[in-house]
């Protein structure tokens, strides 16, 4: 089994190359490695549906992850629970296949991981509901003594959950796993970009500053990936899961649905730039409703709708009614307490400008300078699972490591 550290850039799409530093870390890897600059993201463009997509080769419909949230009509958004835990996924994962082969994984801030029985050591992404507290909450849904180890050497780096401070505490947390534990399979997750573009806007200094910090720590992990003795085969593989658009109008579709005298039929579960309806009970008719919404489309800020064919078509989670997807500078709101304030957001649909995701591999044997073709996201997990040697059969995408090697 060949080793891995996949390292996510949260909310980095093919519009940011030209933001790149030609000396930084990704440039290098880019340079001197394969990339495919054209991974087309899941459906809607959020981030646990794709990150459990990038280790799973399988679209929503089949991991049963189709939002970062399950639906929860009547809790204001501080209170809703996310899923965090492995048991949300329906399939197997990378990290199954690293354990079943006889390997170790080290997890951090990697979405839906938390409780993994298949992570050896686990940073959980998770974060305390009203009442809880963040450090129990955080030891009980990872490996305490690896969380200790982090935040004793570590803890300095950051202030509570905000950016920047909390991705370089997981690069530096990631780069003492690499050396110290050795793990076959490693998997990070930096929150950086995204947060960044979420406050300030899609393209901005803020982001440019982002984007170059995560050079930085893309540079600490391969330091630490070719300086640590039984490390230097393994692979670097940079991934992302989104982009992001600027947002200046909120749309709030529980109102609409009240305004068209639908909303004992049907909840509505914002997804940012796009929307899920669900059935609340059995006589309610999503033709019907879309009929409604589309006679209103440009009233209520949808581009269009989507019936349950199309979605099944796109690899949507099931359960799910129907779907919209907003119109420029439109964001979707459900109408409950505490939504969030943002300038730019995700959550789209196939087409969009920001759809175009990240593969990149680099490492000893691997092709260098070689560009890959588009490819949907479902087939990162079997590229690597291929790269590394190991199987995953679960996958539902093409693996495409043939490509890759020399």
């Amino acid at each position: 089994m060949r080793k891995a550290v996949i390292v996510s850039l949260d909310a980095f799409f093919d519009a940011d190359y030209e933001s790149l530093s030609p000396e930084g870390g990704l440039s290098q890897i880019i340079r001197e490695g394969t990339v495919c600059r054209q991974v087309k993201t899941v459906f809607p463009a959020l981030t646990y549906p794709a990150h459990v997509t990038l280790v799973t080769g399988c679209d929503p419909m089949d991991t049963k992850v189709g939002q970062n949230q399950p639906f929860q009509p009547d809790t204001d958004s501080a209170h809703r629970v996310w899923y965090w835990e492995r048991k949300h996924i329906a399939v197997p994962t990378l990290f199954d296949a690293v354990k079943s082969a006889g390997g170790r994984n080290c997890t951090v801030f990697w979405p839906v991981c938390c409780k993994n029985p298949a992570a050896r050591w686990c940073f959980p992404e998770v974060h305390p509901l009203p009442g809880e507290n963040m450090v129990l909450k955080t030891l009980r849904y990872g490996t305490p003594l690896f969380i200790l180890d982090g935040e004793l050497r570590f803890g300095s780096m950051r202030q509570g959950i905000s950016e920047p401070g909390l991705s370089d505490y997981a690069a530096a947390i990631t780069a003492r796993a690499i050396r110290r534990k050795k793990p076959d399979l490693t998997a990070v997750h930096l929150i950086d970009l995204d947060e960044m573009r979420h406050h300030h806007g899609t393209f901005n200094r803020e982001a440019r500053e982002a984007i170059r910090r995560n050079d930085l720590r893309l540079d600490q992990i391969r330091r630490a990936i070719t300086e640590t003795p039984g490390m230097e085969d393994a692979l670097l593989i940079a991934v992302s899961d989104h982009g992001q658009s600027d947002i200046s109008v909120t749309v709030n579709l529980t109102e609409t649905l009240k305004a068209l005298g639908l909303s004992e039929d049907f909840g509505v579960q914002s997804n940012g730039e796009s929307a899920y309806f669900f059935a609340l009970r059995p006589s309610a008719s999503p033709e019907t409703a879309m009929a409604l919404l589309e006679a209103h489309r440009e009233e209520y800020g949808i581009l269009r709708l989507y019936s349950r064919r199309e979605l099944d078509h796109m690899g949507c989670v099931s359960g799910v009614s129907f779907a919209c997807e907003a119109m420029n500078q439109v964001v979707f709101s459900d109408g409950l307490s505490k939504n969030k304030r943002e300038k730019a957001t995700h959550g789209f649909g196939p087409g969009h400008r920001a759809e175009n995701c990240l593969f990149a591999v680099w490492g000893k044997n691997i092709r260098a300078g070689a560009d890959l073709p588009s490819m949907p996201m479902r087939d990162v997990a079997p590229t690597i699972a291929g790269l590394m040697g190991i199987s995953l059969p679960s996958a539902r995408g093409i693996d495409h490591s043939r490509e890759i090697f020399m």
